[in-house]
């Protein structure tokens, strides 16, 4: 079963957000590393880049699959 939870963040004028820490510490983010948004509808996905690009390549359709 998934850990689902909600965190917020405060959107700043130049549009950075801070991750909140048990969010970077799921993701296993560290100073540094790049995150991917992936936008369907109304929805934002966060992805740590280096982890998506693995899943990435081990598609073999070539589409992205999440």
């Amino acid at each position: 079963m998934k850990n689902v939870f909600m965190d917020t963040a405060k959107l700043m004028s130049r549009g950075q957000v801070t991750i909140p820490k048990r969010i970077r510490d799921l993701l296993n983010l560290e100073n540094g590393d790049y995150v991917t948004f992936v936008v369907n509808k109304d929805r934002v996905e966060i992805h740590n880049s280096n982890v998506l690009s693995k899943k990435t390549l081990r598609n073999k359709g070539g589409e992205m699959t999440i």
